[in-house]
């Protein structure tokens, strides 16, 4: 039995401890050494340090020895000039042309937020970017701006497995909702499509623990809760799961010109990715008084119910992260040891020494 809500895999003797503003500022200076322009780093950080935050590393920090590799490539550009497709007063296309995105994620958002705050409701799609970390990190943009949020994107290949099969089919697309709160943490779902996100598989494969059972097939279709083995996601909660990735694929991918997973073969950055954004306003739609009356409410009483054997409390979506977010902010984030080496060799390769003991 547990005595509290379950949690991230976490192991004191395993990590180390980084400042979050030192680490952001290290990241800064890495990425203006590829050669992004300074503020466009300062927004790359600023996103892989509200997913170390909250608990995200897979799609923090520890992502970006493999963002600096695809600059290497030629596969990121890091000086990518983000056009406009189209620009209506409700929505946009933005092409990321292969840059950070993170950059033209950011840039995204805050656009959807704009035009949320003039008719209502902002859409904007991205098309030709790459990888764009955390979902959530998009949505508390709009929540610190009073809107709901709603983010998704695609990925390359497909690694989830069809419902009623055990070859994968669909990406393993994150997406997430962000509802603003006047008086407690916002509500914020943040999630991937399959039974658990593939960083979660790695964080596992770090901390040496076994996945629960249901969550993977190995490279022979048989059912296996090591991570080392794993090759194929279960969807989550089966059909509902597999139709969900299906739609986030077409949110993030045909709706900008791209190809669906099952089409896509290559390395994912060699494939790009796609981001869809959505933003609204509450305030355009009725008494945004009674908005955070009826919302509080039915919050508090959510909160106040009796938990689970198991459970410490009954939590909203977003509620762990966000108070995780706040003691780490004060207390310095935890990362593994191997977590902390790569950024370590990382640093020395591009003479700038990580701010890691």
């Amino acid at each position: 039995m547990t005595a509290t809500t379950p949690d991230i895999p976490r192991d004191a003797s395993q990590e180390v401890v980084v400042q979050a503003h030192e680490l952001r500022d290290w990241i800064v200076s890495l990425l203006i050494k590829k050669g992004m322009f300074a503020v466009e780093a300062e927004m790359c950080a600023d996103r892989l340090i509200d997913a170390d935050l909250r608990g995200i590393h897979s799609h923090g920090s520890r992502a970006l020895p493999r963002y600096i590799k695809a600059m290497d490539d030629g596969n990121i550009d890091p000086r990518a000039s983000i056009t406009t497709v189209c620009d209506t007063p409700a929505m946009a296309v933005l092409e990321g042309n292969k840059g950070m995105g993170h950059v033209v994620s950011t840039k995204a958002m805050q656009l959807a937020i704009k035009k949320a705050k003039e008719v209502g409701t902002g859409t904007v799609a991205v098309a030709r970017s790459q990888h764009y970390g955390a979902a959530s990190v998009y949505v508390m943009l709009a929540v610190k701006e009073g809107c709901i949020g709603y983010s998704t994107t695609s990925t390359a290949y497909p690694t989830v497995a069809a419902y009623g099969s055990q070859h994968a089919a669909v990406a393993n697309n994150a997406f997430a909702w962000g509802v603003p709160s006047r008086d407690a943490a916002p509500f914020v779902l943040d999630m991937a499509c399959a039974e658990a996100s593939w960083g979660k598989v790695e964080s596992r494969k770090l901390y040496g623990l076994p996945m629960p059972e249901g969550w993977a097939f190995d490279e022979n279709g048989q059912p296996t809760v090591d991570p080392k083995a794993a090759k194929t996601l279960l969807p989550a909660a089966g059909a509902r799961g597999f139709g969900l990735a299906f739609m986030c694929s077409v949110l993030a991918g045909p709706l900008v010109g791209s190809r669906m997973p099952i089409h896509k073969k290559r390395d994912p950055y060699l494939e790009g990715s796609e981001h869809f954004f959505y933003a609204i306003d509450p305030t355009k739609f009725g008494d945004i008084e009674k908005f955070h009356s009826r919302l509080g409410s039915a919050s508090t009483e959510i909160r106040a119910l009796a938990p689970s054997e198991g459970f410490d409390k009954v939590r909203l979506p977003g509620e762990l992260e966000w108070e995780r977010a706040a003691r780490w902010r004060v207390e310095g984030i935890p990362i593994h040891r191997d977590h902390a080496a790569a950024l370590k060799t990382l640093g020395e390769s591009l003479k700038i020494p990580a701010p890691i003991a």
